[in-house]
């Protein structure tokens, strides 16, 4: 046999062996089709969507479903502020967020985004929420929230006697992707209607004359719950004159004004002049008080008072579908005292 038939013999022979090794990977690969990333993307997205409509519709069963048995909530922001772990916590969390709200919409501020790695899929977006309280269900709110879906993929490997291996697409998989973390950040929150400033400029109002209010009738208990811990209140003339920081000290002093006064009444003298700067509002007023003495139950005495009270937005309360003022400073400036003939 001469060299050019050995050739065609030996080629000959190869190009059967390569197309029997092409035709085995080619049939082992279609029991097995390996996902393309694009497929894989498309299907968690999708899930992440549905998620976020279940959330919308608040539905607890069908959120319970969508979790791996050991996953983690983690919420940042708010009074359910914490980290949950397993089906149980999360659902009760979410039982809990959906008792808040009369009704839920929800859209992605942009494109969510999908990044694979492994057997782990993370979307991550910015969502906005649209509420509406229980308690108020005449206004609509807003909660913007930071994203993040961790998901399991749960791919089964198969591995064939040619050496491939090959991956199910999460569409055809057992279990399908099976959230494992998901991180909601509260970014902020607020009123949708632009009239909710005015709404904001009432309650901040009303908490200064539920303060004098408060005061009038003595209640140490309501008048100290609308104080941050670390507020001051400056009491600029008297046998009280100083300044008084902190909860306990602010406590003190008005347990020492009510110790002089068996009775107080107050009033405006006119509307208070209410400014918000941030998540700062100024309350800015002349008010008189009539205070009844201790020691003397027939004399009456009148108090006029220049006052200045400073609240701070400590975030939105949820509970109550408002926010959450208290007094950080507050400036008692009794620029008058005098007796009062009659009554």
């Amino acid at each position: 046999m001469n060299s050019t038939k050995i050739i065609a013999v030996v080629l000959g022979v190869l190009m059967i062996g390569f197309a029997g090794a092409f035709a085995y990977t080619y049939s082992d690969l279609a029991a097995h089709p390996q996902a393309s990333p694009n497929t894989e993307e498309s299907a968690v997205l999708g899930d992440a969507f549905s998620h976020w409509n279940d959330i919308s519709i608040e539905n607890s069963t069908l959120l319970s479903s969508q979790y791996a048995s050991n996953a983690t909530l983690q919420w940042i922001g708010g009074p359910l502020t914490g980290t949950y772990h397993g089906v149980g916590n999360i659902t009760s969390t979410w039982n809990k967020f959906f008792g808040l709200w009369s009704a839920v919409w929800f859209y992605s501020v942009n494109p969510p985004t999908v990044s694979m790695g492994g057997n782990y899929a993370t979307v991550t977006s910015q969502n906005q929420f649209v509420v509406t309280p229980i308690n108020s269900q005449n206004q609509a709110q807003y909660i913007n929230v930071s994203y993040t879906l961790v998901y399991s993929l749960g791919k089964v490997s198969a591995s064939s006697s040619s050496g491939v291996t090959a991956y199910t697409s999460v569409s055809t998989s057992t279990t399908g992707p099976m959230i494992q973390k998901e991180i909601w950040k509260i970014t902020g929150s607020g009123f949708v209607s632009s009239t909710e400033k005015n709404a904001q400029l009432n309650q901040i109002n009303s908490l200064a004359f539920n303060h004098w209010n408060n005061i009038a009738i003595e209640n140490i208990t309501t008048v100290m719950q609308e104080y941050a811990s670390n507020a001051t209140l400056h009491w600029a003339s008297g046998p009280l004159k100083g300044n008084y920081n902190g909860y306990n000290s602010i406590m003190g002093t008005w347990n020492k004004f009510f110790g002089l006064w068996n009775a107080i009444w107050f009033y405006s003298e006119a509307p208070p002049v209410v400014t918000m700067h941030g998540n700062c509002a100024n309350v800015n007023a002349t008010v008189q008080f009539i205070v009844q003495s201790s020691s003397n139950l027939s004399k009456f005495e009148y108090i006029n008072v220049t006052y200045g009270i400073e609240y701070y937005n400590m975030g939105f309360d949820v509970h109550t579908g408002a926010y959450n003022y208290e007094i950080i400073y507050e400036n008692f400036d009794n620029t008058a005292i005098g007796p009062i003939n009659k009554v």
